[in-house]
């Protein structure tokens, strides 16, 4: 009756788990495809490392995953692995990452995290907070927008992001 009682126990636990972990990604990606999505976003203005501004072209007929973060944000920090992994794969693809450092971070301090943490995708600034604004009141790091070929926001990730979901859902928009 032990042993019975144990393999029960174990398949339940194992039940539970898959049904928890299905939940969490029907969610995010229910969530994902939830957002509103605008006509086509404005041009944002961002802050180049360098102190230079650029004006960036929402859409411009590629898929852009626009990540705010912070240099002093834990989960920030430790999704940048993804990131980098998203744009190795899929950049160059018409597929880019983008980071997109909050107002309120030092040029050194997003100089340093580059280095330290080898971010291999474009690193802007939003000095001023206005790119946060246009795109929805970005409040949370990180957060993350999908954004179609068309300019238009897609995907709305709050914390850090979910590899799984952001792939499976740049493979559905690769054929859709």
């Amino acid at each position: 009756m032990g042993k019975h009682r144990l393999r029960r126990w174990a398949l339940d636990i194992v039940l539970m788990v898959l049904v928890v972990a299905g939940v969490y990604v029907w969610t995010q990606w229910r969530g994902a495809s939830d957002v509103a999505t605008p006509a086509t976003l404005p041009v944002l203005t961002l802050q180049k490392p360098d102190g230079q501004w650029v004006q960036y072209h929402p859409g411009a007929n590629q898929v852009t995953l626009i990540n705010f973060w912070s240099a002093d944000c834990p989960p920030c920090i430790a999704e940048i692995p993804a990131l980098n992994w998203l744009q190795q794969w899929f950049g160059g693809a018409g597929f880019t990452v983008l980071g997109v450092a909050v107002a309120g971070n030092a040029p050194q301090a997003i100089a340093a995290a580059r280095s330290r943490f080898a971010m291999d995708y474009p690193l802007y600034a939003d000095k001023n907070g206005a790119a946060a604004q246009i795109l929805g009141g970005v409040t949370l790091t990180p957060t993350s927008l999908l954004i179609n070929p068309k300019g238009q926001i897609v995907g709305r990730y709050v914390g850090a992001i979910s590899l799984p979901v952001v792939v499976w859902r740049l493979l559905w928009m690769s054929h859709h």
